[in-house]
């Protein structure tokens, strides 16, 4: 993209995100694959040793069929300048009866006190209390000095995200915690972590997620495959743009969505990212005419600008009023992470098992009778209590909101999910709306 024809360049958002990658395949068995500080997509969860006051489960069902469902990812999150580990999860049920469907995919966030962070949190106040002393003595001795800008921060850097940089939400004040959640023992009898196993489903094999800050490239940065002639007309550039996203959207999509995929595809070195992570930050809106839009960002715009090289700030628009509290403490939720498209490219259907290993690779003369079998298998591998068959497919949503506990109330909660389902636009709805 070019300067506009006033000379202003296209105005990026500033980004705080953390993006996830797949980062190969975790060995079955492996340490790595039974840990809560590790993160991945696909596998089976491992919780961590949990308060007494909470139980790691034996399994998470669907909202809707009530069957067991596989993993989507594992997220270790520890937020910047707290004092616990944090781990966040994310399950969707395969079914297509189920998809489109609330309860169909569930969030759950496991928060366990780390003695190591609290003596840091505590050595780092003590130190930033001891250097505000001293400015204010020489405050009172001389009132017309500057204060020294080398002073450490009230809680510093923060610990890793994913084994990455850390998030840069700000530290959550824990007077602000409810008394005896901070403050819950660890139960001698459930001291070591818990990892769901078969024959429950699992995406397979499981893979680790490395993560990069989301880097947003200068508009001179741009490939020059992306640059415009500046001797074309209005009507040629409009013409080139279109003929690019046709590349890549369906028809006349609408300009939210076209925003969402650029974010995506236009990332240094992470255009197949699976997941983006900010805690406290705004989500990266999906379609304008998704009911989640209008709900999270109430009165946001859904075409361009009168200036069409600049883009909005959602982040003016971004409203959680409508996300409830925390069920375990009754604290304010806020985003936390979001899951996009390219995931469900990564965990197809036919790599759901429940054995615990990867499924057999197909043999390329392999009889439609021996995929009927194998296929039977897995169905049965998957009935429901009631011994109904399990017809699993592709996932069918677009983007994957987790809403978590600001206050990172120690235990095992579930947390709030809104989910952007695949866009089934009806021909009006598929007409592009007018330019305003």
């Amino acid at each position: 993209m070019s300067s506009s024809p006033s000379g202003s360049t296209v105005s990026l958002p500033s980004s705080n995100v953390l993006l996830a990658l797949p980062d190969g395949p975790i060995a079955s068995g492996s340490d790595d694959a039974q840990s809560s500080f590790v993160s991945m997509i696909g596998g089976y969860p491992t919780f961590p040793a949990l308060p007494s006051a909470s139980k790691a489960p034996e399994m998470i069902r669907c909202g809707v069929c009530h069957n067991p469902i596989p993993l989507l990812a594992q997220v270790y999150c520890p937020p910047d300048g707290g004092e616990n580990d944090r781990t966040v999860y994310v399950w969707a049920c395969p079914r297509p009866s189920c998809q489109r469907r609330d309860g169909s995919v569930r969030a759950f966030r496991a928060s366990v006190r780390n003695e190591e962070y609290v003596k840091d949190v505590e050595e780092r106040r003590a130190a930033a209390e001891k250097a505000a002393a001293e400015e204010r003595e020489k405050a009172r001795k001389n009132p017309f000095s500057m204060p020294d800008s080398t002073a450490p921060a009230l809680f510093g850097s923060a610990q890793p995200l994913f084994g990455g940089g850390a998030p840069s939400s700000p530290a959550v004040d824990s007077s602000s915690r409810p008394p005896d959640m901070s403050t819950l023992s660890i139960d001698p009898s459930s001291s070591s972590s818990t990892t769901l196993a078969p024959p429950l489903p699992a995406y397979q094999p499981s893979q680790y997620l490395s993560t990069l800050d989301e880097y947003l490239p200068e508009p001179d940065e741009m490939d020059v495959s992306d640059k415009e002639d500046e001797d074309e007309t209005p009507e040629q550039k409009a013409e080139w743009r279109d003929a690019r996203w046709e590349q890549l959207l369906p028809g006349h999509i609408d300009e939210v969505f076209e925003r969402f995929v650029r974010r995506l595809q236009n990332a240094d070195s992470a255009s197949n990212q699976v997941l983006r992570y900010e805690l406290g930050g705004v989500p990266l809106p999906y379609s304008s005419r998704s009911p989640l839009y209008k709900r999270l960002f109430p009165g946001a715009p859904t075409t361009k600008t009168p200036d069409e090289e600049e883009e909005p700030d959602f982040a003016q628009f971004f409203n959680t009023s409508s996300i409830p509290p925390c069920a375990q403490c009754g604290g304010k939720r806020v985003f936390e992470l979001q899951l996009v498209p390219s995931l469900i490219s990564v965990l197809r259907p036919e790599t759901i098992t429940t054995t615990g290993e990867p499924a057999p690779q197909r043999s390329a003369k392999q009889t439609e009778e021996e995929r009927r079998k194998e296929l039977a298998l897995l169905a049965k591998g998957l009935k429901g209590e009631n011994g109904e068959k399990a017809d699993i497919g592709e996932m069918e949503w677009g983007n994957v909101m987790v809403f978590g506990c600001e206050r990172d109330c120690v235990g095992l909660a579930e947390e709030y999910v809104a989910v952007d389902w695949e866009a089934q636009l009806t021909q009006e709805q598929m007409k592009a709306p007018e330019l305003k």
